[in-house]
């Protein structure tokens, strides 16, 4: 036959008055739960019941991550389907005739719309004047050209996106 266990037990005013050794177990009849015992704290730790905790089906969080070996692009992927991923652009070229070539971003995971938000931080040499305007957005990636005033020279920037 198997040894039947009995811990110490008392209500939940009992125990507000009641300090248990280090590492004791009690059982709180009031509420049904256990508490834990340091020795130091009156009236234990009462340990969670599964009633008592959130719902974590309706919590978002981060179920996949990737960052290249240079740093210069990575991704977060969502147990929703959020993706935010990001990377680093550069081009060079003659921009006398006032255009640049245009830079096109692939995404390392597709998106599921092309109704995404860039943000976009851009830097350049020889002080152009720069604005950026991203064209042919697609579920894969989409295009950067950057309208510049100056001599030939760099840009280069940060793109992220962010959206399903």
């Amino acid at each position: 036959m198997a040894r039947q266990i009995q811990i110490r037990r008392g209500t939940a005013t009992e125990h507000e008055n009641f300090t248990g050794a280090i590492g004791e177990i009690t059982m709180d009849t009031t509420n049904k739960t256990l508490r834990v015992h340091d020795g130091e704290t009156v009236g234990g730790t009462r340990l969670a019941k599964q009633d008592d905790l959130p719902d974590f089906d309706s919590i978002d969080y981060v179920i996949d991550t990737w960052r290249s070996s240079d740093g210069n692009s990575w991704y977060r992927k969502y147990k929703s389907g959020w993706i935010e991923q990001g990377g680093f652009y550069s081009v060079a070229g003659d921009w006398s005739s006032g255009n640049a070539p245009a830079v096109n971003v692939t995404f390392k995971i597709p998106m599921t719309t092309n109704k995404y938000s860039i943000t976009m931080a851009r830097g350049s040499s020889s002080g152009m004047i720069l604005t950026s305007i991203c064209q042919n957005r697609t579920t894969n990636g989409f295009s950067i050209s950057n309208y510049c005033t100056g001599p030939s020279s760099s840009v280069s920037g940060w793109w992220c996106v962010a959206g399903y």
